[in-house]
């Protein structure tokens, strides 16, 4: 079974079961946590629910569409490795990546 660790903002860390094409969003919500706020529902209109994403050596970050680029870059905490997290699907080649929730931010809502 394909996992990834989740860090939630006061560092909790926990192991969530992947499903292949699901959302990091979806996949996140379903665990319990439910500080990742997806203002929006999922529709990429905010970045309320951005994730630092860090990957296993050697596996390619999958790419951006553009509307998520545009949201990210409007992103008060955005990172290199920023993502949203209802934009970003899972799959198994990203078995083992480390996902931290971040700070919260509502200036794009």
């Amino acid at each position: 079974m394909t996992k990834f660790t989740l860090e939630t903002r006061d560092g909790t860390r926990s192991e969530i079961a992947g499903k292949d094409r699901a959302t990091m969003m979806k996949l996140i919500r379903k665990s319990g946590v439910e500080e990742l706020v997806a203002e929006c529902g999922g529709s990429c209109t905010c970045a309320t629910c951005q994730i630092y994403v860090d990957l296993p050596e050697g596996v390619a970050m999958p790419p951006m569409e553009p509307a998520e680029a545009i949201m990210l870059a409007k992103a008060a905490n955005r990172e290199i490795n920023s993502r949203l997290a209802c934009q970003m699907k899972f799959d198994s080649s990203l078995d083992g990546m480390h996902v931290r929730i971040a700070p919260e931010d509502y200036s794009n809502c």
